[in-house]
């Protein structure tokens, strides 16, 4: 992983300007190597008590056994969520992450929760693993994403979302600049071919996601989302650095 980090990264520099410290690279490394952040896996990530959603990678990873390990498989969200939503409508300053993995919630559920999120100011981080999210969802997440600009982290694994509609959903960072980490991997419907030649042409044209993860099967789509989500991390530690 170091190897092509090194090689990756001379392309950027060499496009960008500065250079990349032992520290830099050792640190993406471990971000690409052991967090599989772009990988095919991601299976686990979010617990599911059920097997009736999502599908698990036809790829064998040596990651899953110890993420399974980690992750109680029949852990229950006793979250309160309408409490919670009014809670997001209101712009409650104590509350900045929301997590509601594992809560099975219908159609309008999941679309008030989106349209709370547009003004909300607060929320930087929404977790909706394995709840329900449909296609129908979509554009809901979409007006959030372009409206709020506080949400740096949304994850949306293990739902059941078709790949055309998951292409629309990263279309819309065109825009985004506040947006830093995005999980969409463990679908119950499998991307094709073209959606995700869709999804890595569309990432492109974002500068601040530096985590994705979606169960790639495409090689050539995989290769250029990792080459953008190393550009992100790169232009991210040049503006830390005061560089940019």
């Amino acid at each position: 992983v170091r190897d092509i980090i090194l090689s990756i990264s001379s392309g950027i520099n060499a496009e960008y300007g500065g250079s990349m410290e032992d520290g830099d690279i050792d640190a993406l490394a471990e971000i690409l190597g052991a967090s599989s952040l772009l990988g095919s896996v991601d299976i686990t990530s979010c617990s599911r008590p059920g097997l009736e959603t999502g599908l698990k990678s036809p790829l064998a990873d040596i990651r899953a056994a110890k993420v399974e390990q980690e992750v109680d498989m029949t852990e229950v969200n006793e979250i309160e969520v309408e409490e919670t939503v009014a809670q997001i409508k209101n712009n409650d300053s104590s509350l900045t992450t929301c997590c509601f993995n594992n809560v099975q919630m219908d159609t309008e559920m999941v679309d008030s929760i989106t349209s709370a999120m547009v003004r909300n100011t607060s929320v930087t981080k929404l977790e909706m693993c394995n709840c329900g999210v449909v296609d129908a969802n979509i554009e809901g997440f979409i007006t959030m994403l372009r409206s709020n600009k506080t949400l740096t982290s949304l994850s949306l694994e293990t739902n059941k979302i078709a790949g055309k509609f998951l292409v629309e959903l990263i279309k819309c960072l065109d825009t985004n600049e506040t947006i830093k980490e995005l999980r969409i991997a463990n679908q119950y419907y499998s991307t094709g071919v073209g959606d995700e030649m869709a999804i890595a042409k569309a990432l492109d044209k974002n500068s601040s996601l530096c985590k994705f993860s979606l169960n790639w099967k495409n090689g050539g789509s995989r290769n250029t989302a990792d080459r953008i989500i190393m550009r992100n991390n790169d232009l991210a530690r040049k503006k830390r650095r005061g560089l940019a």
